[in-house]
């Protein structure tokens, strides 16, 4: 059990003008229906994504950079693909229950079998991509913070989700969940924090985000060349 909770530890650690005075309760209905809306049309996305970590104990900030392409299956199941670029290169892929991390330096493939925790796994992964504001209704209680503005290439209008899991499970590896959902338009995340009981956190940015795009079937495989190493961990 230990073993799947690190390799889905790893996998999460992978992955801010005011607008309309609507009140919360107005707010969060209306960001629930505009998610229910968009999960139906939802099948891939890809993203240039910058990753902030926050490491309390030490007082430490980090920042990593790469992209991710996500694709649900006709099943509902969901796989990604991730690139981090800088500074340290590196491929994490989820399919399922298994999670592999390729480290093109060493030329080796770690692969970990999440088991039970698989299905946790893919409920984050989705986390405001492909996930209906029904469903997450269901599993976290939301509240609206209120309307932020991102800034990054562009200032972008923005309503701050807050979700705080229901299942004890799930509170055994993060805190809670915050989303940056723009005020018009699609109802995706332009950033998310996700933080953790012991005050570690990890900032997700996207930029160059793109929904539904023309992707061939391998484009979530991981490509390794040959005489690549692996090891199964946990075993």
């Amino acid at each position: 059990m230990k073993t799947r909770l690190h390799a889905f530890g790893i996998f999460l650690c992978l992955f801010a003008l005011t607008a309309g005075q609507a009140g919360p309760g107005d707010s969060l209905k209306d960001l629930k229906t505009r998610m229910d809306q968009a999960s139906i049309q939802f099948k891939s996305m890809t993203a240039h994504v910058t990753w902030k970590t926050h490491v309390d104990s030490i007082d430490d900030n980090s920042a990593e950079t790469g992209n991710v392409i996500m694709m649900k299956a006709q099943s509902g199941e969901v796989r990604a693909l991730v690139e981090f670029i800088e500074p340290d290169r590196r491929f994490v892929h989820l399919e399922k229950t298994s999670l592999q991390i390729y480290y093109p330096k060493i030329k080796t493939v770690q692969v970990w079998d999440l088991g039970d925790q698989g299905e946790q796994v893919e409920q984050f992964v989705m986390i405001g991509f492909g996930t209906s504001g029904t469903s997450l209704a269901k599993d976290y209680d939301m509240t609206v913070l209120g309307a932020e503005a991102v800034k990054g290439q562009q200032t972008i209008p923005a309503i701050r989700l807050q979700l705080i899991p229901k299942s004890g499970k799930a509170r055994e590896l993060i805190k809670k969940l915050e989303l940056w959902i723009p005020t018009q338009g699609d109802p995706y995340p332009i950033q998310e924090k996700i933080s953790q009981s012991s005050g570690d956190y990890r900032l997700v940015i996207y930029s160059d985000l793109k929904i539904n795009p023309p992707l061939k079937p391998d484009a979530v495989q991981l490509k390794v060349p040959p005489g690549v190493k692996t090891e199964v961990q946990g075993k």
